[in-house]
């Protein structure tokens, strides 16, 4: 070959651009950015819609399901899923994958611009954001201070620290929340009010007139343009105190201060937080896509820890969440485990070799290949993550396997009495198709993973082809760096003296215990075939006995924890108990940072998604947990420990939330979806699902998203009592609103921040349901007339939360598993509601989401590329052997490989899930290659005369050694990832597990069952050339 003439015979050149390729790899390193994940676009876009005050029901008739319509109609949607809680309407909207999130979310808001004018006037603007995994929180503090009420905390922090760290470049944000807004409240005494005989209505309109900053055109003076402004703006809240807002019957001017108070305070509180027991607010960082998180991370830690100097001794800063140090544990655990297993790499290759110099030469070609891999990687735009580094632990093993075949080839002619030059040509020639034609076998599985579409497929792209990079890179050190080392470093003897140590002892009586056991196997080939495909059957028949699930449970570093009160608990109510539980969390030992939110923000809430608390009866805790290594618990023990020692409190339910998928929006683990229209009927059935999972072990914490109903007042208007008196009914409803709710006048600007102006009555006017009757409504003839003369108050109840699925009203009931696999809790929740679908109303359906619906997806999508991979293995292979029969004989290795993969699941515990399927697409196109370098061999002595058996027998023989060798250092490559428990190794064993233990089985049975295979075949190819040449004669 070319490529090795040039590494054998120019050898400063080879070594320079050696050099260069090393050097432009350091410097794709340094550049690649580091992440926990990569970076995956769900093609999802929400639509979030705020309406202050409204019912689920109103929200989901006048605003979520004329924006559903709306939305439906925009090219690419794939599904619409809404959730309408009090005061906000929440859509979900899925694009086709592939899809341009940037012009989807554009299509959305012109949709949307085009039906603003159908929504409430008093409606914001709908929000459309599209999900980007980037832009989850990197960092996520809770700040506190003795001193200082919230609101000023929060702005104090955010014009303090926000503005310094958005100047740190790759930051992309910083928010600041605080459950307490500065406002400026106007409450207006309705008894004065009525004395003077001024509306509610002439208050707002004058205090909104009053405030004024408008544009009057511009005009040319002097040969210079001026703009022209109107100005009229509220200097200080005595400017709105001394404002006149009517004259009195005896025509004396009424200033606001003679009829309302002015304040300047907070919004009414529906929620609160707490940071490690003290008031606090919470200051989250989230990062540019595509930046190195833990760069990025370590510059805000710098500038925060230059910042505490100066910062006010009260106030104090807890870390709650910092993905930096999960990346870096996960990262260093990753790194640590590829060396580990490089090192016993190259033990079980001198252990065969004996010879020191050939394993240095397979030393220095793992880190070549890897650092040459970092180039592609950073030329494609991929980051350093869990699957990129996890696809280059696991090519460990296989990096040195075409360096290991070159190596022993040049042997060979070394032992034949070549110079070193000479044996490195050949040697490396020689094998040189073989070796590219194996490793374009493996590449052939990644084909179809590289390009599958969806989650999935972005998922494993990564591994795919950074596994695909690190080949292609080994193939070209072993075809150029490793010829170039023999020819100078390998010490030339004489073909005595260069026998291997290894042949003169335990690979010789090893090589005749094979082939004796391969003479007898060879006399009963049938039986072997027999035994093998029994053994095949039943590790079919143990599957589901291993169970399947989505994805492995990942230890992490946040735990959550929801506390659950009835339906209309006052704050006051869900604070105590919440106080029990953060109690139990702050005395844990493996607990860093405790931080509480209780009720409902809803100016934070469509950031928080599901997350978020439903109302004022429930409250979240956030344990940020220590390191792995300082904890001897997991995370999910640590959450059942505390929950244990909670002590019984009546009608309260606590709930943990698996914190990765509330994040990455992955859905509970079982979600059962019931459809229909009426809720009385979805509320029955739901209630009888809820009952019935619950009787099946492992499932906890099952929840419904139609809860109790929430108690609500009705206020039904008299319309013919309202327009006798001369009023309509949208002024009744609008004094209403802000008499109690209150109304936004205008905004009061100072030192450039904006505070809300909001008028309603005081507190002790409006704080029961006898209150608001007593409203006064002004009619045309200017007398008085309390509501409750126009209108019936009576008390209702309506849901807390409306989910619909494409235009479905439909409840979820979901729940979460423990110590049980998803596969199998999903099949028995499926067959014991059989009955119920059975009896089920027209109209009305059940389906079945979340985790277990992913999970099919995965497994159809990881499927049909398992298929496709095994198709393009054998065309590979069929073009190298220009053969039907022998590749298929060669693939028997992958049924064979698939009993011991059971074997391994059955031993150490894990299950059919997404990373496990990565892991046996990788191990199809691994075992290949022993059964092709066993065929290949027989195929050549063959071809030299030799009858068939003894070819067999020979070959068999001869390869023994580097099959075992190829087969064992991938095994112990991989064999670090089993045994390491840290950071990220949830994700990594279980993919080694499958390739080592269907590995294993695969090399044992190779060795056997393909020989038995071929020999049929060989002896029926021998009957059928004997039949035709009976026919001829």
């Amino acid at each position: 070959m070319r490529i090795v003439d040039l590494a054998v015979d120019r050898k400063i050149t080879v070594t320079m651009i050696t050099l260069i390729v090393i050097l432009g790899g350091l410097i794709a390193f340094t550049k690649l950015g580091l992440d926990m994940l990569p970076d995956v676009e769900f093609p999802m876009v929400s639509v979030v819609t705020v309406y202050g005050g409204a019912s689920p029901e109103d929200i989901e008739s006048i605003v979520t399901k004329p924006i559903e319509q709306a939305i439906s109609s925009v090219s690419g949607v794939k599904g619409v899923v809404s959730t309408t809680v009090e005061g906000m309407s929440m859509i979900a909207v899925e694009f086709e994958s592939g899809s341009n999130l940037d012009f989807a979310a554009q299509d959305l808001r012109d949709q949307l611009a085009m039906f603003a004018d159908f929504l409430p006037d008093d409606i914001q603007t709908p929000l459309v954001m599209k999900f980007d995994m980037s832009a989850l929180p990197l960092l996520f503090y809770g700040v506190t201070s003795e001193e200082r009420p919230l609101n000023e905390l929060a702005e104090y922090m955010d014009e303090t620290a926000g503005y310094r760290l958005e100047r740190i470049e790759g930051v992309a944000s910083v928010i600041v929340q605080s459950p307490e807004v500065r406002e400026i409240q106007v409450e207006i005494d309705q008894h004065a009010l009525e004395t003077s005989g001024i509306t509610l209505d002439q208050v707002i309109q004058m205090i909104g007139f009053e405030n004024l900053n408008m544009p009057a055109g511009r005009i040319v003076e002097d040969h210079m343009d001026y703009l022209v402004r109107t100005r009229a703006e509220f200097a200080s809240l005595r400017e709105i105190e001394d404002l006149v807002v009517g004259i009195s019957p005896t025509g004396n001017p009424i200033k606001l201060r003679q009829i309302a108070k002015v304040k300047d305070t907070v919004s009414d509180l529906r929620t609160e937080m707490r940071v490690q027991s003290k008031p606090g607010v919470m200051m989250i960082v989230t990062k540019q896509s595509g930046a190195n998180t833990v760069q990025v991370a370590n510059a805000v830690k710098a500038e925060l820890a230059e910042l505490q100097q100066v910062l006010p001794e009260d106030i104090e800063m807890h870390i709650g969440m910092d993905m930096s140090a999960s990346v870096k544990l996960t990262v260093n655990s990753t790194g640590r485990t590829a060396l580990l297993g490089g090192v016993l790499a190259m033990l079980m290759i001198y252990f065969f070799l004996r010879n020191i110099r050939p394993t240095i030469a397979v030393g220095v070609a793992i880190p070549v290949s890897i650092i040459v891999t970092f180039i592609p990687l950073y030329a494609v735009g991929y980051t350093l993550n869990l699957l990129t580094l996890g696809g280059l632990a696991l090519g460990i093993g296989m990096l040195v396997d075409n360096a290991i075949v070159v190596i022993e080839n040049v042997f060979r002619h070394l032992e034949e009495g070549k110079s070193r030059k000479e044996a490195a040509r050949l040697g490396a020639s020689e094998v040189g198709m073989a070796i590219t034609a194996s490793t374009l076998t493996t590449l052939a599985v990644f084909l179809p993973m590289a390009m599958g579409s969806g989650t999935a497929g972005q998922l494993v792209r990564g591994l795919a082809l950074s596994i695909s990079f690190s080949l292609l890179a080994s193939l070209f050190v072993s075809l150029t760096m490793v010829p170039m080392i023999a020819s100078v470093f390998f010490k030339p003897r004489s073909k005595v003296d260069y026998t291997l140590k290894a042949d003169k002892s335990w690979i010789v009586r090893l090589r005749a215990v094979y082939t004796a056991a391969l003479t007898v196997v060879l006399q009963h080939r049938w039986k072997t075939l027999g035994a093998a495909t029994a053994l095949f059957i039943i590790s079919m028949a143990l599957i589901p006995v291993v169970g399947t699930e989505f994805m492995p449970e990942m230890d992490q570093a946040m735990l959550m924890m929801k506390i659950k009160l009835p339906v209309g608990s006052a704050l006051e109510e869900t604070d105590q108990a919440v106080r029990q539980v953060e109690k139990i969390a702050l005395s844990e030992d493996a607990v860093q940072t405790v931080i509480v939110s209780n009720g409902v923000n809803e100016e934070d809430r469509g950031q928080s998604g599901d997350m978020a608390n439903a109302g004022s009866h429930e409250g979240m805790i956030m344990l940020a947990m220590k390191p792995k290594s300082e904890r001897s618990l997991s995370t999910t023990s640590i959450g059942e420990k505390i929950r244990g020692e909670i002590p019984a409190m009546r009608d309260v339910t606590i709930q943990s939330i698996d914190f990765g998928a509330a994040m990455g929006g992955g859905g509970a683990d079982v979600e059962i979806q019931v459809f229909g229209k009426d809720f009385k009927v979805l509320e029955e059935i739901s209630k009888e699902v809820a009952a019935i999972i619950a009787d099946i072990e492992g499932v906890t914490d099952i929840k419904s998203s139609m809860e109790e109903a929430k108690p609500e007042y009705h206020i039904a208007l008299n319309r013919e009592e309202i327009n006798r008196m001369g009023l309509v009914s949208g002024q009744v409803a609008n004094t209403i609103k802000a008499s109690t709710l209150g109304q936004v006048a205008t905004r009061y600007r100072f030192a450039g921040d904006e505070t809300n102006v909001r008028i309603k009555f005081q507190e002790d006017q409006r704080n029961s349901i006898r209150d608001i009757g007593q409203i006064k409504l002004t009619t045309p003839m200017k007398t008085q007339i309390p509501l409750a003369q126009v209108a019936s108050i009576t008390r209702e109840e309506g849901p807390v939360k409306i989910v619909r699925d494409n235009q479905s009203r439909v409840v979820l009931v979901s729940a979460s598993i423990l110590d049980r696999d998803l596969g199998s809790v999903m099949e028995e929740i499926i067959e014991i509601l059989k009955p119920i679908q059975a009896t089920l109303p027209d109209g009305y359906f059940v389906e079945y989401g979340g985790q277990y619906e992913q999970m099919i997806d995965t497994f159809i999508t990881l499927g049909q590329a398992l298929a496709l991979a095994i198709l393009l293995v054998f065309m590979v292979m069929a073009s190298q052997f220009e053969s039907l029969i022998h590749p298929l004989v060669i693939m028997v290795t992958i049924p064979l490989a698939l009993i011991g993969v059971v074997i391994g699941f059955l031993i150490s515990g894990v299950t059919i899930s997404l990373t496990s399927f990565i892991g046996f697409i990788l191990l199809t196109g691994i075992v290949v290659n022993n059964g092709i370098v066993l065929v290949d061999y027989i195929n050549q002595l063959r071809r030299k005369g030799i009858e068939a058996t003894a070819a067999i027998i020979e070959a068999g023989s001869t390869r023994l050694r580097p099959v075992l060798i190829t087969a064992l250092t991938t095994i112990f490559g991989m064999l670090p990832m089993v045994l390491d428990s840290s950071e990220g190794a949830e994700m990594r064993a279980p993919m080694a597990i499958t390739v080592i233990g269907g590995l294993t089985a695969a090399t044992f049975l190779t060795l056997f069952v393909v020989p038995s295979l071929y020999s049929l075949l060989a002896d029926a190819g021998i009957r059928r050339a004997q039949r035709k040449q009976l026919k001829n004669v």
